[in-house]
């Protein structure tokens, strides 16, 4: 599913390589601008509290960056579960919700890597004071309670990132476990917190902490208890479930009170109220907002998106939503577009395709549906029915791997030279998504001028 965005800005462009690698920073990964941030206050502070404690420990020993990175470590798990919040408030400053997930998953690797360098450097200083490596890494083997505590909580951040990154765990299970990511988060900061003398002895650094400690277990607070309760929720009924191919659906949905307002291009979360509540499954729109009823398109590849066949016209459906940015509304100074859809990426295209009928918006576009074959490509036929009607000249070409292979940049741009005002949308699972925008950007069209939707949530 969905949510890619590359936030644009109105602010006058800096010249130069570090313009250059400042507008890439916005456009790729904006949501690293928040690390960064938050890295550099955190060290900051950090070191003007370490010059003003009475006697600090000498900064190139061992113990001060070992204490340096878990100021580091708690600042990365709280953008970490800032990242997975789902709220349309927070996912702007990520660039998009498939971005922050993306972030959310970047974080990981690096935090549970911090938290090993802040072990092994903080050896040397339990081995002058007498102690042993076991004190360290053994749960309660120490004879000092809050060394027994700590390894247990070093070993249950270790255990929590293997398992968050199975990629075979069911998505159900996936979001299970990170429920219970908020009070290994609380544990790890509390250790943090209290052990660290130089967070006790500066006041600022102090409170940054903590602001920290709360941003990280509010978005698990809401995330994981609110949620359902307190985030926008819709309430619709089936009103039909067609299977368009062997592994694709169409789920249409009509409100039963208040509408759902979106622009197209932006997805949802969908929830059955007969399951799990808490099972909510991201989809993109493939209707126009114009229509009174919502449809979705679904490739079905788990136990959850099989069962949709089954669901009855009337069924009660609860939508949250809509999220994402990976909608030309966006980005209104983008007159001429290739949109790329790949497989079940297609999706956010038709709804916007719908929508070109009666927007008045004119745009040149260049469609391209990547299929293996006419037999893999269900939406054909719509996209062909709704391209004469489009208030948009658009060229569509169905291109089928089978016969032609996997597109190139190159190929694609090939009928829209010159490349002057170009800009590409591309939506497909991530490996097709990372390639097809490196070769773009390699062609020469600016890192702000593509638009991604990571098609991937687990």
């Amino acid at each position: 599913m969905s949510d890619g965005s590359i936030e644009t800005s109105d602010a006058p462009e800096t010249p130069g390589a570090i313009g250059r690698m400042r507008r890439h920073l916005r456009a790729v990964a904006p949501g690293w601008w928040l690390v960064l941030t938050a890295i550099t206050i955190t060290t900051v502070l950090w070191c003007l509290g370490r010059a003003a404690m009475p006697q600090p420990t000498p900064f190139l020993s061992w113990h001060g960056p070992s204490l340096l990175i878990s100021a580091w470590t708690i600042a990365l798990l709280a953008l970490l579960l800032l990242a997975n919040t789902r709220s349309r408030k927070i996912e702007p400053f990520f660039g998009g919700l498939d971005r922050a997930v993306r972030l959310h998953r970047q974080l990981g690797p690096l935090t549970i890597g911090l938290v090993l360098v802040h072990v092994v450097l903080y050896l040397p200083s339990e081995l002058d004071a007498g102690g042993t490596a076991a004190d360290l890494l053994v749960p309660f083997y120490s004879s000092h309670g809050n060394q027994g505590f700590n390894a247990l909580i070093l070993w249950l951040v270790i255990a929590w990132t293997g398992l968050a990154y199975v990629k075979r765990l069911r998505y159900e299970r996936w979001l299970s476990l990170h429920g219970v990511f908020g009070p290994i988060f609380i544990l790890t900061s509390a250790h943090a917190l209290t052990a660290g003398p130089t967070i006790n002895a500066y006041e600022p650094l102090r409170f940054w902490m903590w602001l920290l400690v709360l941003i990280g277990s509010g978005a698990w607070l809401y995330r994981v208890v609110l949620y359902r309760w307190i985030a926008p929720r819709f309430h619709y009924s089936v009103q039909s479930v067609e299977q368009t191919s062997e592994h694709t659906l169409d789920l249409v949905m009509r409100p039963k009170s208040r509408r759902m307002i979106y622009e197209p291009g932006t997805f949802v979360f969908i929830n059955r109220p007969d399951r799990d509540p808490r099972e909510l499954h991201p989809f993109s729109i493939s209707s126009s907002p114009a229509e009174r009823d919502l449809r979705v398109s679904v490739r079905m590849v788990g136990d959850f998106t099989r069962d949709l066949l089954n669901l009855e016209k009337g069924d009660p459906i609860e939508v949250f939503g809509p999220f994402g940015g990976f909608t030309p509304h966006r980005y209104p100074d983008l007159r001429r577009v290739i949109c790329v859809g790949s497989g079940i990426g297609i999706t956010p295209f038709l709804g916007m395709l719908r929508f070109e009928a009666i927007n008045d918006d004119f745009r040149r576009i260049w469609l391209y549906y990547i299929a293996k074959d006419a037999a893999h490509a269900p939406y054909d036929a719509e996209i062909r029915e709704a391209v004469p009607v489009a208030d948009s000249y658009v060229d569509y070409e169905l291109w089928e791997t089978v016969e032609r292979g996997r597109p190139s940049a190159e190929a694609l741009l090939e009928a829209t030279r010159p490349l002057e005002g170009i800009s590409v949308m591309l939506c497909g699972r991530p490996e097709f998504i990372r390639d097809m925008a490196r070769q773009f950007a390699e062609a020469g069209i600016p890192p702000e001028r593509i638009i991604a939707e990571d098609f991937h949530f687990h």
